[in-house]
């Protein structure tokens, strides 16, 4: 029973610090501490106590009389004596680090708000620190964590205020070009101080241990970090990237620093998609497996100088601290570093524990250290795969008896940590693709040589480059298998599992693996019926998923929730499916096409290069099979930026034909036949040259027709009807989200039974504006909203138009024929 005591303590306080903000406005921290307190002392008061030893005489059996004497010659050693049932213990000792935990996630709350800098915000502000993370480059500008020192009011009127020494962390952002400076080094920013009360952002900033904001006017590197441990990491860091850079091409030099330090910002937007796809992104953030390649060499090491087990831990302890600064203390190292100093102490301490009891150790003392660390994906991720793995490879290695040992523990690993993980990446990013057991399978055989053999190289060559560039070559071979392999992978016709995210799938699918591990541990045999059962329901799943699968009678038109933005797949009776625009979010479309089964896409269309339409198609296309990409051609401003960019770099990176309609062409997608409407022209001089850019396209099938209009505004708008080209449709997708740059006739001439608008809540555009749902309202179709209805779908029949939304009643519109 010991063996889980620590597990369930640290599972609780896991409990408690999630449970907080239900907890604080019944007991607030202190509240919380007292019951927690109170709850541990009665846990304790109610464990087993020792029974007094009897004394010589009573012992002997000298004591007493005759019945007394036989009572003790036939009583039980002392020993524990339980004053209540052990299950009483325990439940109040679970109970307590719940109570606890809620109340230390509350006093680390306090202190965030309570930070000096909250209190100076909004002022303009001088502010000198050490960044904790490298400056990134995002949508506006760049970003960054900064750990302030001092901070010093810039006002006009008091240029000479002192500086002000706090120790507090805070969120910078800029705009223009990143600035030249990477993690650890001192820079004094001056800009405004802004505090985020409220909003999804700022529980994000919470949860980050942060709580202002500092838009950086100016921000200048002063030099590197004043630590003398992080300088020295800076330093190897900087030695070790330039010395792979001079010995591996750009794709494989940033391959390797992803997979050795976790240092992802060289590496090819295209391998990092391909790793993300088919659940080897793991392999770019630092673990146990990282930590453990360093400490082996390292112990061994000192094995061969003879060192005292003092001199073990100590230099096996230093080492491991060392990577952990060197690699940025990202939540997963700091879990397996941990790990790895609990191991090193109690081997020094002859007292070695079991990797369940050291794993649950390491969470209790982060979580004392930083509790809202449970918030942190990584380390969520991190934990659950150690821990399926701690509880699940070894049985499940057990029972592959007929595969080869060194394949069995390396598939037993594999689909351990991915059960582990699977419910919590059903919660995150709805997706589990069946093909990451496969890819992880396949890669593990190179994950060590590509690793190792890539470091050796880069440290033999700064000592001596013929060997180092000899070594390059031969660890080249493993690091671009990888990369083949992601690439090929990504876009295999494997199923995935998929999820809308909710708490029950996070629970239930935690609840399963569970179960799992206990009939696994328990060397059960499943009973004939329940497998014959299985065998069924598993049969009856496959067939139910290849009629889903299959295309559907008539056309279909999916309309997805994808927030500010458009994203709209089309099916048909053929097998055509075409996708138009992929929404603002890097992952959705990708996974709500997983979701309905989709194995390739005879086209793709980036309608104009607005970041609300084209930010999930590189994703797409590195998953997915595509035959054609077609945009518009227009090079306005907004195709240099540096979204767009990656996004063509992806349509050559996958080797998909690009083309560019005109106003007039006409294509045929299978039985689908798509009518250009728009451009006639690149426009210049509008009020958004890019929206009337914009592709707009009269879907058809034989009578059934959609009009995709996507974003032209009034200029857009009056070419097509001046150049009289044919709008009716029965499905209007409606321009621009409903903003009021629609032109009234424009609308008029579509006679649409259905009226789609895609649109995010909530925006600081005020789509869709009450005038244009006015007008659409006086030509009478049915007006069904994304941001109210969730994902639209419209099916064509001969009936009629039958409306499926997410959480909408659903239309079913008879036909007029």
């Amino acid at each position: 029973m010991t063996g889980w005591l620590l597990p369930l303590v640290a599972s609780a306080f896991w409990a408690g610090v999630l449970s907080w903000p239900v907890v604080h406005r019944a007991l607030g921290s202190a509240g919380a501490l007292v019951m927690g307190l109170g709850l541990l002392a009665t846990a304790v008061a109610t464990a087993s106590t020792e029974r007094p030893r009897p004394g010589v005489l009573e012992a002997a059996g000298l004591a007493g009389g005759r019945r007394d004497r036989v009572a003790a010659a036939v009583a039980p050693e002392p020993g524990p004596v339980p004053r209540a049932p052990p299950g009483v213990a325990l439940l109040a000792a679970a109970l307590s680090f719940v109570a606890l935990g809620a109340g230390w996630a509350g006093l680390h709350e306090e202190r965030i708000r309570g930070s000096p800098l909250n209190r100076l915000g909004p002022a303009w502000v001088v502010v000198e620190g050490s960044l904790d993370t490298d400056p990134s480059p995002g949508r506006f500008g760049w970003s960054a964590e900064l750990r302030a020192s001092a901070v010093q009011r810039n006002l006009p009127e008091a240029p000479g205020e002192p500086h002000r020494a706090i120790h507090e962390r805070l969120w910078l952002e800029g705009s223009g070009s990143l600035p030249r400076a990477r993690r650890g080094d001192r820079l004094e920013v001056t800009g405004r101080l802004l505090v985020q009360d409220d909003g999804d952002f700022a529980t994000f900033l919470l949860h980050r241990g942060i709580s202002v904001i500092l838009e950086a006017d100016r921000a200048r590197r002063v030099g590197p970090s004043a630590n003398l441990l992080v300088r020295a990491a800076q330093a190897a860091r900087a030695s070790l990237l330039g010395e792979v850079r001079a010995l591996f091409g750009a794709r494989e030099a940033g391959l390797l620093m992803g997979l050795a330090l976790g240092d992802t910002l060289g590496l090819d937007p295209g391998d990092e998609e391909h790793f993300r796809a088919t659940g080897l992104g793991h392999l770019l953030a630092v673990s146990g497996e990282n930590v453990a390649m360093v400490l082996a060499p390292i112990l061994g090491l000192a094995l061969l100088l003879r060192l005292s087990a003092v001199g073990r831990f100590l230099l096996g302890g230093g080492a491991v601290l060392f990577f952990v600064v060197l690699t940025g203390a990202e939540p997963s190292v700091l879990r397996a570093g941990v790990m790895a100093g609990l191991a090193l102490a109690g081997a020094l301490l002859g007292r070695p524990r079991s990797t369940g009891s050291i794993l649950a150790g390491a969470v209790l003392v982060l979580l004392v250290v930083d509790p809202f660390l449970v918030y942190s994906l990584g380390f969520q991720l991190s934990v659950a795969a150690t821990a399926g793995i701690v509880a699940l490879a070894g049985p499940l290695a057990a029972r592959l008896r007929f595969l080869p040992r060194p394949l069995a523990i390396a598939t037993a690993t594999t689909l351990a940590a991915q059960a582990a993980v699977s419910p919590i990446l059903l919660d995150q990013f709805h997706q589990v693709p069946w093909v990451t057991i496969v890819a992880n399978v396949l890669a593990f055989p190179a994950v060590a040589p590509a690793l190792l053999l890539g470091l050796a190289a880069a440290g033999v060559g700064l000592l001596f480059g013929p060997v180092g560039a000899l070594l390059a070559l031969v660890a080249a071979v493993p690091i671009r298998y990888l990369e083949v392999l992601a690439d090929q992978m990504a876009s295999a016709p494997l199923p995935s599992v998929t999820s809308k995210g909710d708490l029950p799938v996070l629970l239930g699918g935690m609840a399963a693996v569970a179960a799992l591990a206990w009939w696994l541990r328990s060397g059960r045999r499943l009973p004939r019926s329940a497998l014959v059962g299985g065998i069924l329901v598993l049969t009856l799943f496959v067939w139910s998923t290849a009629l889903r699968a299959g295309p559907p009678s008539g056309l279909v038109v999916h309309f997805f929730d994808v927030g500010q933005g458009d994203a709209a797949l089309v099916r048909s009776p053929g097998g055509a499916t075409l996708l138009i625009d992929g929404g603002p979010d890097p992952e959705l479309t990708a996974t709500k096409l997983a979701a309905l089964g989709i194995k390739r896409l005879d086209a793709v269309v980036a309608t104009h290069p607005h970041l609300d339409h084209f930010v999930g198609l590189p994703a797409v296309l590195a998953r997915y099979p595509v035959g054609v990409v077609l945009d518009s051609g227009c090079r306005v401003p907004e195709t240099r930026s540096a979204p767009y960019r990656e996004f063509l770099r992806a349509v050559e990176r996958e080797g998909v034909p690009e083309k560019h309609p005109r106003e007039g062409d006409t294509w045929t997608v299978g039985d689908l036949t798509l009518r250009f409407l728009s451009p006639d022209r690149c426009w210049h001089g509008t009020n958004s040259d890019p929206n009337n850019d914009s592709l707009v396209i009269l879907l058809t099938y034989r009578e059934d027709s959609v009009l995709f209009a996507n974003e032209p505004e009034m200029d857009a708008q009056k070419a097509m009807l001046e150049n009289h080209e044919p709008l009716t449709a029965q499905v209007l997708n409606v321009p621009h989200h409903g903003a009021d740059t629609s032109w009234l006739p424009f609308l008029q001439a579509v006679h649409e039974e259905v009226a789609v608008i895609s649109v995010g809540q909530p925006n600081s555009y005020g789509h869709p504006t009450p005038h244009l749902l006015h007008e659409l309202r006086t030509t009478g179709p049915a007006i069904l909203r994304t941001d109210r209805c969730g994902d639209v779908t419209v099916a064509f029949s001969s009936a009629g138009l039958a409306v499926d939304t997410e959480r909408c009643p659903g239309l079913l519109l008879q036909s007029s024929g």
